[in-house]
């Protein structure tokens, strides 16, 4: 045990600690890659690149995250320590809490502790400091890579999803004990046995990542509904029938939409103490004016954080920049929007994109929510490219 079970959490004022922690989580992946090597799952530049991503979370740690700069992360931290130590979950924030005040709208939410259960399956050897976690993260972020990597066939292909799992925002999330890599990995398996039509694992998937983020839950329920109920992959024809079906429930249920949507508002501003003087917030109270609003909300939320001198603004807009263009570039390359399944994928990254937007009024956290969106539409627009290499290989094209 590298830690005294009597602190909660060590930090990068213990540099020895600090420095023992993470090195030996370090050496244990870098036998994870070894064996992946040995095996021939991963090619040896493939192995040199995740051997740098690892050793990325400690460079990151010391230069760019912080403490202060996730503080929700050592909350996972001492969840995981906690099931450890005890193997239950002793501290109440860890365990399964009710979510909503209303008869309109309340479930048993696991936000906590079920990412620390599956953080605690991964058994690195050391938990001591708040980026321990990183290391688990970056485990979840190999396996899901290795998982989209099965379904590519074409080298280029593979190629632009090894350049695309190392770019600044996966890089950085998955440098932290934060539950945003889960939450990836979690629904980009449920969109890859939704539209190969896996019924059971893809309703196993997505009672996991209910039960760790409603929110988006509730975004991947259009996709899921779409394939299993509507069959919208079939045709056009198809999609309309549901989208029309969607529209009329969704203006039915007006009310309790309306209502989660500023709960979750209000829980927000509340968390990040931005709520005007009186605890007075301005609500949504029409559907209908939000989907006429949405295209502009739209356009905000892909392009956020815009131009600026702030190390978020140099980070992230160029690659909103290249990740915008590579989709136009993809689009184009495949004729994505030709096919209704690949339309319906567009309208849950939509969807995802509006709503994170109208609810986050902060742009740090709402980079942290939007990108498991926007990578999921990446990992699907780079399937359809391979696809379509495929084909034209096959044609001798």
């Amino acid at each position: 045990m590298l830690y005294d079970i009597f602190v909660d959490v060590y930090y990068f004022d213990t540099p020895l600690i600090f420095l023992l922690s993470e090195l030996s989580n370090f050496f244990f992946c870098l036998i994870i890659l070894c064996v992946l090597y040995y095996f021939k799952k991963l090619k040896f530049q493939e192995f040199i690149f995740w051997a740098l991503g690892f050793l990325s979370i400690i460079l990151l740690a010391v230069t760019v995250v912080g403490p202060d700069m996730f503080p929700d992360s050592g909350g996972y931290l001492r969840c995981v320590r906690d099931l450890r130590d005890n193997f239950s979950f002793d501290e109440y924030a860890c365990q399964g809490t009710i979510t909503g005040d209303s008869e309109l709208f309340q479930f048993l939410g696991f936000k906590r502790s079920l990412p620390a259960v599956l953080f605690f399956i991964i058994p690195i050897p050391s938990i001591a400091s708040i980026i321990s976690l990183g290391f688990i993260n970056k485990i979840y972020l190999l396996g899901l890579y290795i998982f989209i990597r099965s379904k590519l066939s074409d080298d280029k292909s593979r190629f632009y999803l090894l350049i695309l799992f190392f770019l600044p925002t996966l890089l950085l999330y998955s440098a932290t004990g934060l539950r945003e890599i889960i939450i990836l990995t979690i629904q980009s398996v449920l969109l890859f046995t939704i539209i190969e039509r896996k019924l059971i694992i893809s309703t196993i998937f997505f009672l996991l990542l209910a039960s760790i983020k409603v929110q988006n839950a509730a975004v991947m329920l259009v996709l899921y509904a779409g394939i299993f109920l509507f069959r919208s992959h079939k045709s056009y024809f198809h999609l309309i029938i549901f989208l029309i079906s969607f529209l009329i429930t969704t203006l039915v249920f007006q009310e309790q939409i309306l209502y989660v949507i500023n709960y979750f508002r209000l829980g927000f501003l509340n968390e990040m103490k931005l709520l005007p003087p009186g605890g007075i917030m301005t609500k949504f109270e029409s559907i209908p004016s939000m989907i006429l609003n949405s295209p502009l909300v739209f356009l905000k939320g892909i392009l956020s954080p815009g131009l600026g001198l702030s190390a978020l603004n140099i980070v992230f807009f160029p690659e909103t920049i290249l990740l915008i263009i590579w989709f136009v570039w993809g689009a184009w390359y495949t004729k994505y929007f030709s096919d209704s399944l690949n339309c319906l994928v567009f309208i849950v990254f939509y969807i995802g994109i509006v709503l994170n937007f109208i609810v986050v009024e902060n742009d740090a956290t709402f980079l942290r929510y939007r990108f498991t969106f926007v990578y999921l539409l990446m990992f699907h627009l780079l399937l359809m490219v391979d696809k379509k290499r495929k084909l034209l290989v096959s044609d001798g094209l």
